[in-house]
C-alpha cells in the first residue's frame, strides 16, 4: 500500500485513529534523506480547496521553523486526492495515553511539563494549540512532545492553522472556548491542567457528562467546575487548581507551568525513590521462609 511516495508498512501498521486523522507507520522516500527507517504518516481529514491547503502548508512551515525539542518533528507534508498528509518522526512508545501504564507518576508529570514547553514555544510564535490532551502528547524515551496541531489557531482568531475538524475530547477543552471564546495561552494552560489531572488520577472530573447529546455535554461543561482529586499530593493539586482558576489567576505562561511541574516531578520522584528503598530494606531484613 502506498500514499504518494510513502510505503505504508502494512494494514496493521496503523498506529491510531486519534486527533484528526489516521496515523500509519511508513517507509519514507529517499528524497527526504532520512536515516530513520520508518516515520509516522498522518492522513488528515478531507480539505476543501487548494487555498486552504496552501494556508495549512505555510503554517506548518512556521511551526517546523520553531526547531523545538518539545514538539513532534514534522518532516514532510503534502496532499493526495484532496486529503492532506504529514510525516513526522516515529516515537515507538506512542502517545501518553498508550504509554501511561509503564510510566511512574513522576515521569507522567515530567512529560506533561514537556508538553507545556511545547505549548509555550507555539505561543511565542503567536499560535495556540486548542486540543491538548494525552492522545496528542508523544513519549520520546523519557520526554514528551506535543503533537496533532489540527486545531491550532493564531491568537488573533483569524486562522485555524491545520484544519477545522471536530473538536476533540470535550472535557479537555476550556469552557471559554465552548462558549466561542478566542484561543489563547490561558485556554491551553487550562487544557494542560486537565491533561495532568487525567494522567495522575482515575477521578472523572465531570461526573455525569452526557455522551450521546453534544449540546447537553456542552451545557454540562460550562455549568460545572471540574472536580479535583483531593487525594493527590498538595503541591500537585495546587498546580492543577491554578490551571483551572480564572484567567487572571492562572500561570502567566505555559513555561511558568512547566517549571512548577518540574519541581513537583522532582518531589514525587524523591518519594518514589524513598519508597523503593524502603521496600528493599524491608525485603533484606526478612529471614528465610
Amino acid at each position: 500500500m502506498r500514499l504518494a511516495d510513502y510505503e505504508i508498512i502494512d494494514a496493521s501498521g496503523r498506529v491510531g485513529e486519534v486527533g484528526h486523522g489516521i496515523s500509519y507507520t511508513a517507509r519514507p522516500p529517499a528524497r527526504l534523506g532520512l536515516t530513520d527507517p520508518i516515520v509516522t504518516l498522518r492522513v488528515l481529514e478531507q480539505f476543501g480547496s487548494p487555498e486552504e491547503f496552501a494556508r495549512v502548508t505555510n503554517e506548518l512551515r512556521l511551526l517546523h521553523s520553531l526547531q523545538t525539542a518539545h514538539l513532534v518533528e514534522v518532516l514532510d507534508a503534502g496532499s493526495v486526492d484532496g486529503r492532506m498528509y504529514m510525516a513526522t518522526r516515529h516515537y515507538p512508545s506512542g502517545t501518553l495515553d498508550v504509554a501511561l501504564p509503564a510510566l511512574a507518576r513522576s515521569a507522567r508529570v515530567a512529560i506533561v511539563a514537556d508538553a507545556a514547553r511545547g505549548a509555550h514555544d507555539m505561543h511565542e510564535a503567536g499560535v495556540a494549540h486548542r486540543d491538548i490532551n494525552p492522545t496528542n502528547i508523544f513519549v520520546d524515551r523519557t520526554r514528551g512532545r506535543l503533537a496533532d496541531l489540527a486545531l491550532a489557531q493564531t491568537f488573533d482568531g483569524t486562522t485555524a492553522s491545520v484544519g477545522a475538524g471536530p473538536i476533540g475530547s470535550l472535557r479537555f477543552l476550556d469552557p471559554d472556548l465552548v462558549w466561542g471564546g478566542r484561543a489563547s495561552r490561558a485556554t491551553d494552560i487550562w487544557s494542560l491542567g486537565m491533561t495532568l489531572h487525567d494522567v495522575v488520577s482515575d477521578l472523572e472530573p465531570y461526573e455525569g457528562l452526557p455522551t450521546d447529546d453534544l449540546i447537553a455535554a456542552f451545557r454540562h461543561v460550562v455549568q460545572n467546575r471540574p472536580r479535583l482529586d483531593h487525594t493527590l499530593e498538595p503541591e500537585l493539586l495546587g498546580v492543577i487548581d491554578r490551571c483551572f482558576a480564572p484567567v487572571e489567576q492562572r500561570f502567566d505562561t505555559a513555561l511558568d507551568l512547566a517549571e512548577a511541574l518540574d519541581d513537583v516531578s522532582r518531589q514525587i520522584a524523591d518519594a518514589e525513590s524513598h519508597a523503593a528503598q524502603g521496600g528493599q530494606n524491608a525485603s533484606s531484613t526478612k529471614g528465610p521462609r
